[in-house]
């Protein structure tokens, strides 16, 4: 507690809180510190929790260089506030801690489809609203993304079994193993429920429509993460693409003890990672190679063309993972009583984004239900 409450007075709160206004939810950062300050830990998660339900794991994963921290004042001549440390800190007490009076529930039944970060921001957000809410999951724990799309030495799960807890504090009926088709969601009503909201994400690899995609050494990096995917001792592998997927590919390679390169088609200067994933997979030995495009895949490796010299050449390897990006599965459609939100409806983005948009669609919800 000394080092948050040290942090935490390190902060000059400034009359124009550039980290608040740099955080894609407003978090009200000022506000945050000063609780803190005074010990007041309960009043600052309840307000964090009431803005992003998420935000145990948002104050892990966001990209603070581009947000809080990196807009920080402290941070043009020193150290940037840690708000994230602070914010973690203070939503581990607040969700241990809380305790949600059981209340009568309302009529009114929600289903919602998809248990990640959009989904679970819903679910919460609906039964505080004593609402009867059940939702399903193709998968059978909670957290989609968080649980299986990033990897335990970058994100701890023990946030999820805190927000586990709060379902079952909430009455929230979580069913797993529940993969609808398209059809059977689009059905959903016609099974009693008043209103449903689907927050199904963006798990469909994009393609890249190369020579050799559809070979067995060649995997998607969302499918590689999502199925816990080892190579063989002595693989070699390559990752294709240049965000935080592919970091997290990478890295996960070089942990298990398999030599990996990441290769990007501009300069690692301007890629969608973070700084700091291109960092810590830099600490990790992952190599860099930049300014390559493939043009094919073999089952030995990768021919590439050189962007700078326009040669083509070939790369050994074993196992060519493509992380390029993803789409969602099912898009939207206008239909009676159906809510939409997160990466479904933003496209694969941040889960700070996620749960802003899930926010925000929500209240649509919340105005047809009183209808």
């Amino acid at each position: 507690m000394e080092k948050i409450l040290n942090e935490a007075r390190r902060c000059l709160n400034c009359k124009n809180p550039l980290c608040k206004k740099h955080c894609p939810i407003s978090t009200d950062i000022p506000k945050i510190i000063e609780l803190v300050k005074e010990n007041r830990l309960m009043e600052a998660g309840e307000i964090l929790f009431e803005n992003n339900p998420m935000s145990i794991f948002c104050s892990v994963i966001c990209q603070f260089e581009n947000q809080c921290r990196g807009n920080c004042v402290r941070g043009y001549k020193g150290e940037s506030i840690d708000f994230p440390m602070i914010e973690n800190f203070v939503m581990r007490e607040y969700l241990k801690n809380i305790e949600i009076s059981s209340s009568t529930k309302k009529e009114k039944k929600i289903a919602i489809v998809g248990a990640g970060p959009a989904g679970m921001t819903a679910a919460i957000y609906l039964a505080k609203k004593n609402y009867r809410v059940t939702i399903f999951d193709k998968y059978d724990k909670i957290g989609g993304v968080l649980e299986y799309g990033i990897p335990n030495f970058r994100l701890n799960k023990d946030g999820l079994i805190l927000i586990k807890n709060l379902f079952i504090q909430l009455k929230i009926e979580f069913i797993g193993n529940s993969e609808f088709s398209e059809k059977e969601i689009f059905s959903l009503k016609e099974r009693g429920y008043d209103a449903i909201f689907v927050a199904t994400g963006a798990w469909k690899p994009k393609t890249l429509g190369i020579e050799g995609e559809n070979l067995s050494n060649v995997i998607y990096g969302i499918n590689f993460l999502k199925d816990n995917i080892k190579l063989n001792r002595g693989e070699k592998a390559v990752v294709i693409g240049a965000g935080n997927v592919a970091m997290d590919v990478a890295r996960t390679i070089k942990r298990a003890g398999n030599e990996v390169a990441i290769i990007y088609r501009k300069t690692f200067d301007v890629a969608p990672a973070t700084k700091l994933e291109i960092r810590e997979a830099k600490e990790d030995n992952v190599e860099f190679i930049e300014n390559y495009t493939p043009i094919s895949f073999h089952s030995n490796g990768i021919r590439f063309i050189d962007n700078l010299t326009r040669n083509e050449l070939f790369y050994s390897c074993d196992k060519i993972i493509l992380a390029t990006g993803q789409e969602p599965d099912i898009l939207p459609r206008e239909v009676d009583g159906y809510f939409y939100g997160g990466d479904m409806v933003t496209g694969a983005k941040t889960v700070v984004v996620a749960v802003k948009n899930s926010l925000e669609n929500l209240k649509l919800l919340e105005n047809y239900l009183k209808i």
